[in-house]
């Protein structure tokens, strides 16, 4: 297993999208599926895709040991993943067992640790730099995920906070829901991974439901 771990220094700044166009592109591709991620981009353009998962249910919620509906929601990532990519070139998960076992069942390309305690910028930082143009998975935590999606660029008005991420903690960040690991985020990045790139934000589910919560269209 490949661990790489530094900083790039990497800023960037998030190109407008209005909500009401977000919100288009979001119905079209839980209606359409994979053929709507190939359609978003210009022809000629360079395309990154990253998909974004919180690890599955784990045993108990101090513990760090996916349980048995956590393993089962863990077998069903691939044939998620399959309709919304051609293929990953590279697969990241932190340093814990939790996410280690949600991306168990992923094709065996590098995967790519990352220590929990660094910055979610150090991490988009190094997929800018490494894998443009390139599919991944960042499989990440219920107080990472959120970060991870402003850091890739994707304007607010395209992330519907209130039903995705209700929990916020003192400091302000915003959190997935304890109960909630059904989400998968897919993130299409257009152009340059820098500064004059545009990132447009997809939703998909996968496995059986785990919340309550309104969503955009569930599409499994």
């Amino acid at each position: 297993m490949m661990t790489e771990k530094r900083s790039t220094g990497f800023t960037r700044k998030a190109q407008p999208v209005t909500k009401a166009i977000a919100m288009l592109i979001v119905s079209v591709f839980a209606v359409n599926g994979a053929s709507a991620v190939e359609g978003i981009c210009a022809a000629g353009e360079i395309e990154t895709t990253v998909l974004v998962v919180r690890h599955a249910e784990k045993t108990c919620r101090r513990c760090d040991e996916l349980s048995e509906e956590g393993l089962h929601r863990a077998k069903s990532l691939p044939a998620a993943v399959e309709k919304v990519t051609n293929g990953l070139s590279a697969v990241y998960h932190s340093d814990t067992k939790r996410t280690r076992q949600t991306v168990a069942h992923l094709d065996p390309k590098p995967h790519i640790e990352y220590a929990r305690n660094s910055t979610e910028g150090e991490l988009v930082a190094e997929i800018f730099e490494d894998r443009c143009g390139q599919d991944v998975l960042v499989a990440g935590h219920s107080n990472t995920v959120p970060k991870i999606l402003e850091l890739l660029g994707v304007p607010p008005g395209q992330i519907d906070a209130r039903a995705w991420f209700p929990a916020t903690r003192p400091d302000g960040v915003r959190e997935i829901d304890h109960e909630d690991h059904d989400d998968l985020f897919v993130v299409k990045r257009c152009g340059p991974c820098g500064k004059d790139g545009r990132s447009i934000l997809m939703h998909r589910n996968y496995g059986a439901t785990t919340t309550a919560h309104a969503k955009a269209p569930r599409v499994p």
